[in-house]
C-alpha cells in the first residue's frame, strides 16, 4: 500500500482536478500518482506477461470453444444457437474476469484494488454520463442500418421471451465486467509500472482493436478512440467502473434498439 505523509497529501490535494472539455474540471488526477507508484511483492512484469497470455490465449478460447461440436452438443438443437451465444458470454466472464483475479491473488495475494477495483468519486461521474449519452445517440443513429442488423442482436431468434430478454442482458453485463477488468484493469495496471502511461495505453488499445477484427473493420477502427478514452479515464480515476458502465450502456442500448428495429424480431411484451 502506498503511504503518503501529511505534506504529500496536501500537495496532491492541491492538484485535485484535471482541466478538460472546455475548461471544466472533471477528472481527479491524484489517483494517477498512486498508480504509477503501485507497489507489490510480486514483480509487475510477471503480471504483465500473465495479462498478455490471458488476452491472447483467452480470446482464442472465447471465439473457438463455443463453436466446438462437443460444446454445442450440450444444448438441445432448437435452442442451440441461442444458448451458444449466452454460453460464450459466460465463458468470457470466467476467462477475462475470474481467471485474472485468481492470478492476482496467487501465490502471495496482491492487492486487487491496485487493478482498478474501486469506485470512482466526485466529478468523474460526469464523464460516465456524457459518454453514456454519446454512445446511446450513436446507437440510435446506427441501429436500423442493414450492416448493424446483420450482426445485432447477437441472439438471432425471431420471438424473444421476457426470460430470454433478461438472460441476454444479464450475460452481457457479466461478460463486460470481465472484459473490462481484463483490459482496463489487469492488463492496463500491470503495464503502467513497466511501460509508463502512453506506451501502456497504446499496447492496451492495440490489443483491444485486434480482438474486434471478427466484428468487421468499422468496429475495429471504432475501438481505437474508445480504447484510448477509456484507458485514460481509468488511469485518471484509478477505477475500471466508468469503462464498465459505459460499455454496458453501449452494448445494451445497441441490442435493444437493434431488436426494436429488426423487421424479423420482436419481444413478446414489445409486440403491438
Amino acid at each position: 500500500m502506498l503511504i503518503l505523509s501529511d505534506s504529500q497529501n496536501t500537495n496532491i490535494g492541491s492538484k485535485t482536478y484535471f482541466l478538460a472539455f472546455e475548461n471544466v474540471s472533471l477528472i481527479s488526477i491524484s489517483p494517477a500518482c498512486h498508480i504509477m507508484q503501485m507497489t507489490s511483492t510480486t514483480d509487475n512484469s510477471i503480471f504483465l506477461i500473465a495479462a498478455l497470455a490471458v488476452a491472447s490465449a483467452g480470446f482464442v478460447c472465447y471465439y473457438f470453444l463455443p463453436v466446438a461440436k462437443f460444446v454445442q452438443s450440450w444444448f438441445r438443437p432448437e435452442k442451440q444457437e441461442t444458448m451458444v451465444v449466452l454460453f460464450q458470454r459466460l465463458l468470457g466472464f470466467i476467462i477475462f474476469g475470474i481467471l485474472p483475479v485468481v492470478i492476482i491473488q496467487f501465490p502471495e495475494g496482491a492487492d486487487i484494488s491496485q487493478f482498478g477495483i474501486k469506485c470512482p468519486v466526485g466529478a468523474t461521474w460526469y464523464w460516465t454520463a456524457f459518454l453514456s449519452v454519446l454512445v446511446v445517440v450513436m446507437n440510435l443513429l446506427n441501429a436500423s442500418r442493414p450492416a448493424n442488423l446483420a450482426m445485432y442482436p447477437q441472439v438471432r431468434k425471431k420471438e424473444w421471451s421476457v426470460k430470454l430478454f433478461v438472460a441476454s442482458a444479464l450475460t452481457w453485463i457479466l461478460y463486460l465486467i470481465g472484459y473490462e477488468f481484463l483490459f482496463r484493469g489487469f492488463l492496463l495496471f500491470a503495464a503502467l509500472p513497466v511501460m509508463g502511461l502512453w506506451p501502456a495505453i497504446a499496447l492496451n488499445t492495440a490489443i483491444y482493436m485486434l480482438v474486434h477484427l471478427p466484428k468487421g473493420i468499422k468496429e475495429t477502427l471504432g475501438a481505437i478512440p474508445l480504447g484510448v478514452i477509456l484507458c485514460y479515464l481509468t488511469v485518471q480515476t484509478g477505477s475500471i467502473w466508468i469503462a464498465v458502465l459505459v460499455h454496458i450502456v453501449m452494448a445494451l442500448s445497441n441490442e435493444w434498439l437493434s431488436l426494436r428495429a429488426h423487421p424479423g424480431m420482436f419481444v413478446k411484451f414489445m409486440k403491438s
